[in-house]
């Protein structure tokens, strides 16, 4: 009681107490996703300029694109494909509004009849866009259905952006129209042609060069613009694959072993085979016959050498043991000539149209059947005017050769077993009635009927929860020592993978694991940092090695890309300064190269036989007279010395006007490329883009 007394008289200390104590938990979560203005992360997936892009409506968009993909698209990769379109069209919407680009009714009515053309609903008598229809059509719907016309004010709003997207675009075609001094520009690229002596001194000529980390930031500084990079992130891991055990295999093999040697019926004694196939195999009882040049694998000529109701096995294959009985051997044709008239009734599903009832359909078979027995003539008009099978119809019902078990049971038995060659019949089966005529078999094969149990191998509770053990008690041991002693200590192999980038929903070696990029990326995980993760067919523990954020690579980074200009740069100074002279002979025999000679090179095809592509050796070639004897020139594949010996100009045109025409018309394509259009790279290029989605998706 006195200390129910004491608590009574410190209440209000006490909720003070409690009250700081949410207080915090509030904060310190508050704090670990980003302060007070993290809630904006979440609640925005990107900024594109000074425009939001919104969760809520992104993520609608998002659904749509998953749901009209049918399941062939994952969440991730519509999110992809939403921010790329909500990218597209905020940034021409921003242009737009920059420019004070309007358009009026009429333009946007001109791209509603292009995108309403054909609709019967907007087309007169003759088949062309009417607006008045149009307009009929709004005042109609404005009246009679709200949602309908909210939804046709939206598609009006695509429409005026539509329209100010042609006249956008119309004005930069205008703007790199070619004129006619490009197009006698391109022509001259294109046909005048040199022909010079050049002696290469290959590269590995040189004296070794070293380059430096120094070196390899120096040129990164001098071209910062194609070194930019979004973040990045290296990890490496160890992987924890759900396998059977030893323990679980031998379980497995008993449990088959059994099944030869059970006091009640067993697969030898059995006068059900299908039935102990159904209540003991993990595959169904398949009750066709089996071609024996179709039947392969290790154990086939074992099978094959049964006799009738003996059994071969226990025998391991495909992950599985397996038992085979023989039940049957004979022959049989493989293939049938065929042709079929297929007459449907109402509820078979394949032909809506049909209205017929199932007795009706039977009866017209059986009259069709009659008609050809007498007149068999008329079974290619009867097929086109009768069959559902609309694809064999067109073909005179011809189903040409079939093979055994490509049909329906029903109508296999029929044209393999019961049908005379030359004959008529009528067969039922779910699609309806056929109206079947067999034109040929191929001779009879030695076929067997076959009765298999399959068991699979696969891991025991007992084995997964000790491959959980063990992939947390890899975790724990790697997180407080060294990844790689550690993987080795319990014979796993370390797998490193590079360049992640924060949108990536693979890891190379184990599929998708989105969970594992995400938390790669996240603001908590540093490098070093190590985690364990479900994928369904097992673990991975992983770790993160490397963080490369966004912005400028460094000299590591860049090293692969750079080193190998910076070593030909130095390699070409290194040979420059051992040339004395410009006589190509002389040289040639300083380096022991040859002279060589190069004809009919132009500016539009730089390809120097024996020594490559070298755009900036021929462009230095044109610039030069004949006679004149250049200075070292540094190639892809060596340094050049060249002595221009012919320049040969083509003939003129007199009008350059279709050259410059195809260039314009390149030009276009180029520019308007839905893929990778230079307008939309330009146009990213002069924004601040923010892009949250890997946060959410």
């Amino acid at each position: 009681m006195a200390i129910l007394s004491k608590i009574r008289e410190r209440t209000v200390f006490l909720i003070v107490i409690i009250a700081l104590a949410l207080f915090a938990f509030v904060l310190t979560d508050l704090f670990r996703n980003g302060g007070f203005s993290g809630d904006k992360t979440t609640s925005v997936v990107g900024v594109i300029g000074d425009e939001e892009i919104t969760r809520e409506e992104f993520a609608s968009e998002v659904e749509s694109i998953v749901q009209q993909s049918q399941g062939r698209v994952s969440t991730l990769q519509a999110a992809k494909q939403a921010w790329d379109s909500n990218l597209r069209r905020t940034l021409l919407k921003q242009e737009f509004d920059k420019l004070g680009l309007e358009v009026g009714a009429d333009q946007i009515t001109d791209v509603m009849a292009q995108q309403l053309a054909g609709d019967p609903r907007f087309s007169n008598e003759a088949g062309f866009f009417d607006e008045a229809k149009l307009k009929q059509f709004i005042a109609e719907l404005k009246l009679t259905s709200p949602e309908q016309y909210q939804q046709w004010l939206n598609f009006e709003k695509s429409m005026a952006i539509n329209a100010k997207s042609q006249l956008y675009f119309n004005m930069i075609k205008a703007g790199v129209k070619t004129t006619l001094l490009e197009g006698k520009q391109i022509y001259h690229q294109e046909n005048d042609n040199l022909t010079f002596e050049f002696v290469k001194i290959p590269y590995n000529e040189a004296e070794e060069v070293e380059v430096t980390k120094s070196d390899i930031q120096s040129y990164i500084n001098d071209h910062k613009e194609r070194f930019q990079q979004e973040a990045k992130r290296d990890l490496e891991y160890v992987s924890f694959e759900e396998e059977p055990s030893e323990e679980d295999n031998v379980l497995v093999l008993a449990e088959v072993e059994k099944m030869l040697t059970d006091e009640s019926p067993n697969f030898k004694t059995t006068d059900d085979v299908e039935e102990f196939v159904a209540v003991n195999s993990e595959t169904p009882f398949n009750d066709m016959y089996v071609f024996e040049y179709n039947l392969t694998g290790e154990f086939a000529d074992e099978i094959l050498d049964l006799d009738i109701n003996e059994v071969y096995g226990p025998y391991f294959e495909n992950e599985s043991y397996k038992l085979t009985k023989l039940l049957e051997r004979s022959q049989k044709p493989d293939s049938v000539k065929t042709s079929h008239i297929l007459i449907t009734y109402e509820g078979t599903r394949v032909d809506g149209s049909v209205t017929r009832t199932k007795e009706e359909a039977k009866s017209l078979a059986d009259s069709i059947t009659s008609v050809v027995q007498r007149n068999s003539g008329k079974f290619a008009e009867l097929a086109a005017e009768f069959s559902s099978d609309r694809q064999s119809a067109a073909n005179a019902g011809d189903l040409n050769w079939i093979t055994y078990g490509a049909l329906v049971p029903e109508f296999n038995e029929y044209v393999f077993e019961e049908a005379r060659v030359n004959s008529y019949g009528v067969v039922e089966t779910d699609f309806g009635f056929h109206v079947v005529y067999v034109e040929d078999r191929t001779s009879p094969k030695d076929v067997v009927k076959l009765a298999t149990v399959t068991k699979k191998v696969e891991p025991t509770e007992k084995t997964l929860n000790e491959l959980y053990r063990s992939a947390s008690k890899f975790e724990l041991a790697a997180k407080e020592g060294d990844f790689r002693e550690e993987a080795e200590a319990v014979d796993k192999t370390v797998k490193p993978v590079s360049g992640i980038d924060k949108l990536d929903e693979t890891i190379p070696g184990v599929g998708r694991q989105r969970s594992i990029v995400k938390w790669a990326f996240e603001g908590e995980t540093k490098v070093g940092d190590v985690k364990s993760f479900d994928t369904g067919n097992g673990y991975i523990v992983a770790r993160v090695t490397k963080k490369s954020k966004k912005g400028l690579k460094s000299p590591e980074e860049a090293s692969a890309e750079v080193t190998p200009i910076l070593r030909k740069r130095k390699q070409a100074d290194n040979i420059i300064s051992q040339i004395q002279g410009n006589d190509l002979a002389s040289v040639a025999s300083a380096f022991e190269q040859s002279v060589q000679k190069a004809t009919s090179i132009n500016m539009s095809n730089s390809i120097i036989p024996g020594g490559g592509n070298e755009p900036k050796i021929v462009g230095a070639a044109f610039a030069m007279e004949v006679g004149e004897v250049s200075k070292p020139l540094q190639g892809n594949t060596g340094v050049y010395l060249i002595n221009l010996l012919e320049k040969n100009e083509a003939e003129a045109l007199p009008s350059y006007r279709s050259v410059a025409k195809q260039e314009t018309e390149a030009r276009t394509r180029n520019l308007l490329n839905p893929r990778n259009s230079p307008i939309i790279e330009a146009l990213k290029n002069s924004k601040e883009i923010e892009k949250n989605i890997h946060v959410i998706y």
